[in-house]
């Protein structure tokens, strides 16, 4: 027994050391999600992918979670797209990368421990919901009969990895700001993000005028300084004024403002929750935000970008720091 626990340890290490070739050692739903293309007012609940599903995939997984009768969750989602036979052959490349058909053993991990991971949040925040714990159960046992896997080997890579999805969240907020200008003298009002891609020095900054009907205008430049040049270029959407605003809010960037430590400790902190989930490490969630909105100038855009993250994450942390 000891033998087999040991060899199977030795898979999931192997598996792990191939995953960046997958992109995820543990399955971003959310992500996962946008490598579909999707007609323009497509969401998860009315994109084509699930119409093309049989009748009783479509029932068997949107009974998951949400609404019942609609697959209206990227877990859902994604286990309908690997599961069902007519539609996990019209996926797209990045997701049958992220999702191998022809690795079962590594996508039925990546699956589990998906559901292990919402399957833990309910335990915790919403006990008393048992019928919706016993559906999540009987889906992960579905996953692992499916693919010959254990609830303890799904335990195991659950906890080599879980840390890896913070961190891509955390990592990706941590580099991005958010906030709105307005010039009343030219009767403009902008929601912004500036977004920092540290792999390649990139930068973008998405901006949009609030509306019924809103439109996103993206401008993308090679690094910090040639993306205010993009700018003052657009003359009859910024001044210089708007231009020296966005600058400064520019260097906020947590990841930019603040050491990287900040940012190893509000990985850690998330991933303490998210391996034994408590009244103390959900506390210090709370905690860490408070930490974080006191350090200096920059200290309200971490806490936010710490918000964001847990939100990410579930529903049910969507609330820290509100």
């Amino acid at each position: 027994m000891e033998f087999k626990k040991s060899f199977f340890l030795l898979i999931i290490i192997f598996i792990i050391s191939v995953t960046n070739s997958y992109a995820q050692a543990f399955l971003n739903t959310a992500k996962y999600f946008d490598l579909f293309p999707l007609s323009a007012g497509e969401t998860i609940s009315n994109n084509d992918f699930i119409w093309a599903a049989g009748f009783n995939d479509y029932k068997k997984f949107a009974a998951l979670t949400g609404n019942e009768g609609l697959i209206d969750s990227g877990l859902e989602f994604a286990l309908l797209s690997f599961y069902s036979q007519s539609v996990i052959g019209k996926r797209p490349a990045g997701a049958n990368t992220i999702l191998p058909s022809s690795n079962q053993v590594t996508a039925g991990l990546k699956i589990g421990a998906a559901i292990l991971k919402e399957l833990s949040e309910l335990q915790y925040f919403t006990p008393e919901n048992t019928a919706a714990i016993q559906r999540y159960q009987e889906m992960l046992s579905f996953v692992g009969s499916t693919h010959n896997i254990t609830r303890t080997q799904f335990n195991q890579y659950y906890r080599l990895n879980i840390r890896s999805l913070i961190a891509e969240i955390v990592n990706e907020e941590f580099n991005k700001i958010c906030f709105s200008i307005s010039n009343m003298a030219e009767r403009r009002w902008y929601y912004m993000m500036i977004t920092r891609f540290p792999s390649t020095g990139r930068y973008t900054l998405d901006y949009e005028t609030p509306a019924i009907k809103p439109v996103v205008h993206t401008i993308s430049a090679d690094t910090r300084e040639s993306l205010f040049s993009e700018m003052s270029g657009r003359t009859s959407d910024f001044s210089q004024s708007e231009i020296d605003l966005v600058r400064g809010r520019a260097a906020m960037i947590p990841a930019v403002a603040l050491t990287d430590a900040v940012c190893t400790d509000a990985i850690n902190t998330i991933s303490a929750f998210y391996m034994t989930m408590n009244n103390t490490t959900f506390s210090a969630l709370g905690a860490k935000w408070r930490e974080l909105f006191a350090k200096s100038e920059s200290g309200p855009f971490a806490a936010s970008s710490f918000a964001r993250s847990l939100s990410a994450l579930s529903e049910a942390l969507a609330d820290i720091g509100q």
